[in-house]
């Protein structure tokens, strides 16, 4: 089903959907991020009350994320930040815990109008692996200075390792020649004691 203004619901609709935005809060993907909660909360709220064509990045910030009304959209790109982070939690959800939920809550790309539609099945193992292989992404860009300075002192150790190995070998070259060189002038000079008769 798709999501409505308030004189074409029927009463059930609006149960279904509030029960599946509770499933939807409750679960780990989203309990873990209040202000996540609080973006979906107020955005279903103002789409069940009619409002959700009105939904604009402004109402959202001032409203649901506590932006004071001096908010610019224009220079401040939280609210779509927020709602990106939002539709990738809604998709893991809906590929994990949320898999066999018998209505979904859809955020479409570009409106921060939510959408609601039966589940009629599972998400497949391919969604599971683009969810997964956006989340390594997203993660990976979040940490790409951790990686950095990973990677710098790994190299460094392996130089530094490398470098005493080398130093090391030409110690043990350079005492191995010098106890060479003893044991052959020791040999070439013959004994020194003489025999008397």
């Amino acid at each position: 089903m798709a999501a409505r203004g308030r004189g074409d619901r029927e009463p059930e609709s609006d149960w279904d959907v509030r029960a599946a935005l509770s499933r939807v809060v409750a679960s780990p993907t989203i309990a873990k991020s209040p202000q996540l909660a609080h973006f979906l909360t107020y955005i279903v709220d103002e789409t069940l009350a009619g409002r959700g064509d009105r939904l604009k990045a402004y109402t959202i910030a001032t409203d649901a994320l506590g932006r004071d009304a001096n908010f610019d959209p224009q220079t401040d790109p939280i609210v779509r930040v927020e709602a990106g982070r939002l539709r990738r939690a809604l998709e893991q959800y809906y590929a994990t815990d949320g898999r066999t939920d018998p209505l979904v809550i859809d955020l479409p790309t570009g409106r921060y109008m939510p959408a609601f539609r039966a589940n009629v099945a599972p998400r497949s193992a391919v969604a599971r692996f683009r969810i997964w292989r956006r989340d390594m992404s997203d993660t990976l860009r979040t940490n790409i200075r951790l990686v950095l300075l990973v990677a710098f002192v790994a190299v460094a150790v392996s130089l530094s390792f490398d470098l005493l190995w080398m130093v090391l070998s030409a110690e043990r070259k350079s005492i191995e020649a010098f106890f060479h060189s003893r044991s052959a002038t020791a040999s070439s000079a013959g004994p020194t004691d003489s025999v008397k008769p």
